[in-house]
């Protein structure tokens, strides 16, 4: 509670214009350091690591010092007294006031301690993964992990730990909230699972494995297709890196990459087109709302809601299959000579236990999510520690998806987000497919010809809807109002769980 010693009528405007540039300069602070990330992760010498570390820390101590001024919390103590606000002024004070609280709580020398450790991080991390050496990261995970713990208590929590980490990525998001919903989704999809590993006929796909796929006709492929989504590449790029991601300062600037393998057309394409779904979603951001919280990305969850939908949603539907299929025949004439579109849909629905996550199939992607959420709860209790990690990840594989990673790289290696310090990010993506299938459902009561639309190449109603109701609301509501503004219901785990059983029902002829 702060008490009213304010007049509205005499300093409200200068104080929300004063309130406005000081968050400009903090959002221009952290577009200079998107791009000092994307170049490390894309294109940096390896002997600038050392001095990138530098650079990066200074940049989140700056962005720190003005987020934590006093100046800020006294102009926002001004303005939360006045009673004539909009929607997009209350968001702005909301969002800075959550921004204002959670840094003031971080001790600046830490801010720029973990600022330096992710740098260095990511490069142990790196190689690691590329030795097949766990005890490369060993050291530094253990302090990415110390530094969580850390975090969690000066942001402080009411029930676990976990919940203050949780609540950084999605506003409310906890382990109450959380638990029920992975039992529920367990025990919906699971069982599909089964019924398919047991019953179901695994399509002929020696078209696909028995061929090399060339790394020069995917990057063509992945090209194409993101610019019939809708991404536009005069206002952004695509690259090469070990980890796909989608980065970049604003909406006039946003790269993303993918990752090839001559083996694997799929993971490139599907690659490309999650990462096009977080792209053009930084694209659609309101212009009108440039360097305010409002204008931003609605949180994670609501981010991969975009990603997913255009990967998974879309791209994995027959319809368009039926509509890429002479894209797959133009750029690889000989290894797709004879398959038709029933057959490409069959290849890219495939369900089968595999032990990368990026590579999922819908059906087993969310079980890949409880088990790194299941561990970040213990790592971060204090239940499980570092040394004990990498056994407790292969028996978690063991048990849930019946397969155990045959090496490192393949287990707890494989993902970057540990390396980055992102720990309490993985159930966005959950959230993810549940919002995706949520507000898919709803846009296809508003496009009649969706259908239609997609086998044709016809995206641009569905971005459009899209644009509308999600892209250019920024963060004017909270997550779980914006979903429910879109689609006329609140966040549920209905629409995708029909979905989903309803498409194996279909390819497999099982059901749960």
């Amino acid at each position: 509670r702060y008490i009213c010693v304010w007049d509205p009528c005499a300093k409200y405007v200068n104080a929300y214009e004063e309130l406005l540039g000081r968050l400009k300069d903090i959002d221009i602070i952290g577009q200079i350091g998107s791009l000092l990330s994307w170049d490390q992760e894309v294109l940096m010498p390896p002997s600038g690591t050392p001095i990138r570390a530098e650079q990066l820390a200074w940049v989140s101590k700056t962005a720190h010092e003005r987020i934590t001024d006093s100046r800020i919390g006294s102009l926002l103590e001004e303005l939360e007294c006045s009673e004539d606000l909009d929607d997009v002024q209350l968001a702005n004070l909301r969002l800075t006031r959550q921004s204002h609280d959670r840094a003031t709580k971080l001790p600046v020398d830490f801010v720029e301690e973990m600022a330096k450790h992710r740098s260095a991080s990511l490069v142990s991390w790196t190689k690691a993964r590329e030795n097949d050496d766990f005890s490369i990261f060993r050291d530094d995970l253990a302090k990415s992990i110390d530094h969580a713990r850390m975090k969690a208590e000066f942001y402080g929590y009411e029930e676990q730990r976990y919940d203050a980490l949780l609540d950084v990525y999605e506003s409310g998001l906890s382990v109450k909230r959380l638990d029920p919903l992975f039992s529920g989704l367990r025990d919906n999809v699971v069982p599909l699972i089964k019924a398919v590993v047991e019953e179901g006929d695994e399509p002929d796909l020696s078209w696909l494995t028995q061929n090399s796929w060339d790394i020069g006709a995917q990057e063509q492929l992945s090209q194409d297709i993101s610019e019939a989504i809708g991404f536009d590449f005069d206002s952004g790029r695509r690259d090469k890196s070990t980890h796909p991601f989608c980065g970049g300062p604003n909406p006039d600037d946003v790269r993303w990459t993918t990752r090839y393998n001559l083996k694997d057309p799929f993971g490139s394409l599907f690659g490309s087109m999650h990462e096009t779904g977080h792209g053009t979603y930084e694209q659609g951001r309101p212009r009108s709302l440039d360097f305010q919280p409002a204008g931003k990305a609605n949180g994670l969850g609501i981010h991969e809601s975009q990603s997913r939908l255009w990967e998974n949603q879309v791209g994995r539907s027959l319809e368009f299959c039926q509509w890429s299929l002479p894209l797959w025949k133009k750029f690889f004439p000989e290894n797709m000579e004879g398959v038709d579109a029933e057959n490409l849909w069959q290849a890219v629905n495939l369900v089968r236990p595999g032990l990368i996550r990026v590579d999922a199939d819908e059906a087993t992607y969310n079980l890949h999510i409880m088990i790194r959420y299941e561990i970040e709860k213990d790592m971060i209790s204090g239940n499980l520690e570092v040394d004990e990690l990498p056994d407790a990840w292969d028996d978690m594989y063991n048990q849930f998806l019946g397969i155990k990673p045959s090496n490192r790289s393949l287990g707890v290696l494989q993902d970057i987000h540990w390396s980055m310090g992102a720990i309490g990010y993985f159930p966005t993506y959950t959230l993810g497919n549940l919002y995706a299938a949520q507000l898919l459902e709803a846009a296809k009561k508003d496009l009649p010809d969706y259908d239609g639309d997609v086998q044709r190449g016809d995206f641009s109603k569905l971005l459009t809807w899209m644009r509308a109701n999600i892209h250019a609301r920024g963060s004017i509501l909270e997550p779980a109002e914006l979903i429910e503004e879109a689609t006329g219901s609140s966040p549920s785990p209905k629409a995708f769980v029909e979905y989903l059983s309803s498409k194996v029902e279909k390819l497999y002829g099982v059901v749960a």
